[in-house]
Formats: C-alpha cells, sequence, structure tokens
C-alpha cells in the first residue's frame, strides 16, 4: 500500500507550544517543523518569535529527541536570528537535511520582509532562498547572498551525489503576487544546492478543490515519490459569529498529497485530507494543520506539523491582548504511522 493511504494517528498534546514553553523567544509565534534523524537521535529546527502574529522579526530555534515525541528545547535558543540574514528582516520556512555522504546537515530557507499599509494592509511581500551548512545542527554559515529570488518553504532531497532535487512554492512570473506564490509548486535541479535550474510548468497548481497548496514536503515512496502539503479548501467552516450572531466562514486548511513515479507528474490524492484538522474548538489543531515534514523512525513513521487552534486572542510582547482573525501558528504536533499498516 502505498503512503498516501496511510493511517496518521495523532497524539492528543502538541510536542512543542507556545503555551507550554519556558523560552521567551517564541511566546506568540512557534510553527513550522523541520525533523531529521541522524542514528538513535531526533532534531527539530523551528520557527518562533515573541511580539506579535506577522512580523519581520521571526528567528530559528532548536530542539531534540531521543524517541521523536518528547522535545527538549535547546538552552542556546534561538540559535539563528534576524542578524545571521543576508538578506530580508525575517526567518521563514526552514528545510533540514543531513547530508550523510559530506557528514553536513543543510539547510535551506526562506527569508522574508513584509510591508504593510494602504487597502488591503499588505503593500508588498518579499521572499527569497537562503542556504546554510552545519557540521553539529547548532552553528551554521549562512551563505552570503540569496540563492533564488523567489519561493516559499523549500524541500530537497539528493538522489546521487551532484544530484540535489528541490520542490517549492514559486510564482510563475519574476513579479507575481503573493497569491500567485502560493498556488503553484515547482521542482527545481542542482549539482551543488545553490545553483538552481527552475521546471518550466509546476508540479503542482491549485484545484476546483484546493484554491492554494503550500508547504510542500517530498520523500522517496518505493520506486516513486510521494508529496505532502497544506491546503485551503474552497469550503470553509461555517460558525457563528458571537458578535452579530450570523453565520461566517473560516478557512480550514489541512494536509494533502499528491505521488508521482518521477518526481515530474503527479497524481492528486484530494478526495480527503491526509491529515484534517479535527474541526473541534478544544484541539490544539481544530482549524489548521500545516506544513507537514515525514520522518522514518525505523518501525513507525512520523509527521510533525505546524497546527492552529480556533482561538484568535493571544498576549503580545508588550504585554496588551490582540487578536488575529485568521489564527495564530503556536503549536507542532507529530502524528505516527506503523510501517505494519502501510
Amino acid at each position: 500500500m502505498s503512503m498516501h493511504q496511510a493511517d496518521w494517528q495523532r497524539r492528543d498534546q502538541p510536542v512543542l507550544s507556545t503555551m507550554t514553553t519556558r523560552q521567551d523567544w517564541c511566546r506568540v509565534e512557534l510553527y513550522n517543523p523541520t525533523v531529521v534523524r541522524v542514528e538513535d537521535r531526533y532534531m527539530m529546527w523551528y520557527v518562533g518569535n515573541s511580539t506579535a502574529t506577522r512580523t519581520n522579526d521571526s528567528d530559528v530555534g532548536l530542539a531534540e529527541s531521543a524517541d521523536g515525541i518528547h522535545w527538549t528545547e535547546h538552552p542556546a535558543n534561538p540559535i539563528l536570528t534576524r542578524a545571521d540574514l543576508p538578506a530580508c528582516d525575517a526567518w521563514q520556512t526552514p528545510h533540514v537535511m543531513f547530508d550523510a555522504d559530506e557528514g553536513l546537515f543543510r539547510m535551506w530557507f526562506v527569508m522574508s520582509t513584509v510591508v504593510r499599509g494602504g487597502p488591503t494592509g499588505l503593500l508588498s511581500y518579499s521572499q527569497e532562498l537562503g542556504y546554510a551548512a552545519s557540521r553539529d545542527g547548532l552553528r551554521w554559515d549562512v551563505h552570503p547572498e540569496p540563492i533564488y529570488p523567489n519561493g516559499r518553504r523549500p524541500c530537497v532531497i539528493k538522489d546521487g551525489p551532484g544530484a540535489y532535487r528541490m520542490w517549492m512554492n514559486s510564482s510563475p512570473r519574476p513579479d507575481g503576487s503573493f497569491e500567485d506564490l502560493v498556488r503553484h509548486i515547482y521542482r527545481f535541479e542542482s549539482a551543488d544546492g545553490i545553483d538552481w535550474t527552475r521546471d518550466a510548468e509546476p508540479a503542482v497548481s491549485f484545484s476546483e478543490k484546493l484554491r492554494g497548496m503550500v508547504y510542500p514536503f517530498v520523500m522517496r515512496d518505493g520506486d516513486g515519490y510521494i508529496m505532502w502539503y497544506g491546503g485551503w479548501h474552497v469550503d470553509g467552516e461555517v460558525v457563528i459569529d458571537a458578535r452579530s450572531d450570523t453565520p461566517v466562514v473560516r478557512p480550514v486548511f489541512e494536509i494533502f498529497c499528491s505521488t508521482s513515479t518521477d518526481g515530474l507528474s503527479w497524481t492528486h490524492h484530494q478526495d480527503r485530507p491526509v491529515l484534517p484538522a479535527t474541526r473541534d474548538p478544544n484541539d490544539y489543531d481544530g482549524r489548521y494543520t500545516s506544513t507537514p515534514c515525514v520522518v522514518d523512525g525505523g518501525d513507525r513513521y512520523l509527521m510533525y506539523y505546524s497546527a492552529r487552534d480556533w482561538g484568535t486572542l493571544y498576549r503580545t510582547g508588550g504585554g496588551t491582548l490582540a487578536v488575529d482573525k485568521a489564527g495564530i501558528y503556536r503549536h507542532i504536533g507529530v502524528a505516527v504511522c506503523p510501517k505494519t499498516t502501510i
């Protein structure tokens, strides 16, 4: 049975959360796990901040685990800050791969700058791809300049010496909007992981089922590939607005997948999400399941993901209360699938 039919069993509580962290740097947002397993050691890098949502001040932290379930935040967090960026203002969507041939951790990440204002509240949103390398996963040498001008949430695998493959959201046009970017996932190729060539056509694009698809994660599945990604439903969740007592539609975001024999042509399995949001207002992942990252845990697979609950209220770094109606990325969850069930 292909992994797209896997039965993922999620944990009842997040493995990391702004609600339980004892570290001051990530008490507002905490999300986008990228996890690798080296021998019997799990390492997770993630993004967070402690000021407000949707700001230009996200940094990167590290957590470690012996079993992939129970995590300890590194005392040196944040291990990468805005001062380490070669461009833009904030760390976004890092992806880490352990290159066993080189004994090297490699990180591809997006750095972003948001300019707000005007009638829509958003004037511009620049996102550029960066690269860094590390021997221990803690101390990183960051490439001195961006390596690609347009992207979001890279995922890289190595298919052999000098054969890097990347899947990443990218706009069809260099001057495309953010809405264009989150509707298209492209495949890229590189001989060194730094200079990339993008395919002419996207591997995955928005559909009648999903208004957008973003945050791809690709891994080998037998002789082919499987890609997980987050998608916006055409139909959201209808709830009653407490102030007006009228029904409103809130968007629901869930994890879907596609499969491929060659990494170029994909079959989409969008009839149902592989890891749905629970829709339960009491759950930490009731509203969003997003940014999937799947790890081979020996006798099982583990899917790490960002989660949003239905809450919109939070306390800012300045101590005041604020509202983010679109929801807050403040939890990281994990779901498990034993290999015996696949």
